[in-house]
């Protein structure tokens, strides 16, 4: 698909000369209105060009305003007399190339060419990034988040709820015997028992609301926001019956695991009890002890 770009300007020679060139799709707008409606729309434009001298809106003003809806290389075009003392001006906005007007056809399609090879790098050091983000902020194993989103995350959970005096609660589960089994079985068997408590926590929680931690080897900790103590009890023993009923199959052979929990949260009517992180996690790492003590398999909720 050929590069789009667009041209912000009533410069008829400019528009003639952008006609003119080959393998490239251009889009034309007059109305700072129009460029900025055009450009915040799906499919962005590779490179958007624009006088220096816009009706009714400061050049810098206008390309702040671009760079919150598109990622588009800019350029500058400027009149031949006027391009020193716009210079300081564009190295501030960060301008890919300021053109002089009239501009040699030849250099004109060189820019552009140049502008869109850049853009098409931004964009691949963009995805890099967020794929090295993603991998960071997820564990590889079960899909999960990583224990630094949640240490990033939670205390924000945390103050929101206290101010506007909403419930938070949080389940720490751990497999049970999980060393045992990978002694045993195998570190492959063990590894799928942990995907598969993490897909059932995934199927069980609320999707774009809860979300769920890899806290270490075999723990996850998960957080619900808006949820009292109570409701976050009911919700872990649905958990802990999804992971009793699995079967793990590897290399003809079958494994079974069960977890123990311990659920705890912060309440607005009382709002001096669990009101801090360490509290929180101390009162449910407590909990989730108490179970293991007790057999394991079970749901222990601590208010």
């Amino acid at each position: 698909m050929p590069c789009q770009i667009l041209i912000v300007s009533d410069n008829q020679d400019l528009i003639a000369r952008c006609q003119e060139i080959e393998g490239l799709e251009f889009a034309y707008v007059g109305a700072v209105e129009d460029a900025l409606a055009t450009l915040a729309l799906p499919g962005p434009y590779s490179v958007v060009l624009v006088d220096a001298e816009l009706p009714d809106i400061d050049v810098g003003r206008f390309f702040k305003q671009v760079a919150e809806t598109s990622s588009a290389v800019p350029i500058l075009t400027v009149d031949e007399q006027s391009v020193s003392e716009t210079l300081n001006t564009a190295n501030g906005l960060s301008i890919f190339r300021l053109l002089p007007q009239p501009c040699d056809p030849d250099l004109l399609e060189t820019v552009f060419f140049d502008a869109t090879r850049q853009f098409k790098l931004i964009n691949r050091e963009r995805k890099l990034r967020k794929k090295v983000q993603q991998l960071s902020s997820t564990d590889p194993l079960t899909g999960c988040c990583t224990r630094t989103v949640l240490q990033e995350r939670l205390p924000v959970e945390l103050r929101r709820s206290i101010r506007y005096n909403h419930y938070l609660s949080i389940i720490f589960c751990d497999v049970d015997q999980l060393g045992a089994i990978n002694e045993t079985r195998g570190h492959r068997v063990g590894d799928r028992i942990l995907t598969g408590v993490a897909q059932s926590a995934l199927e069980i929680f609320r999707k774009d609301v809860d979300w769920i931690t890899r806290w270490g080897e075999d723990e996850f900790l998960i957080v619900l926001p808006e949820t009292p103590v109570r409701g976050a009890g009911i919700v872990a023993e649905r958990l802990r019956q999804a992971v009793d009923k699995l079967t793990i199959e590897s290399e003809g052979t079958s494994a079974r695991a069960t977890i123990s929990v311990g659920v705890t949260g912060y309440a607005p009517e009382a709002p001096d009890w669990n009101n801090t992180i360490e509290s929180l996690l101390l009162v449910a790492g407590n909990c989730l002890k108490q179970a293991q003590s007790s057999g394991g398999n079970r749901v222990l909720v601590c208010p």
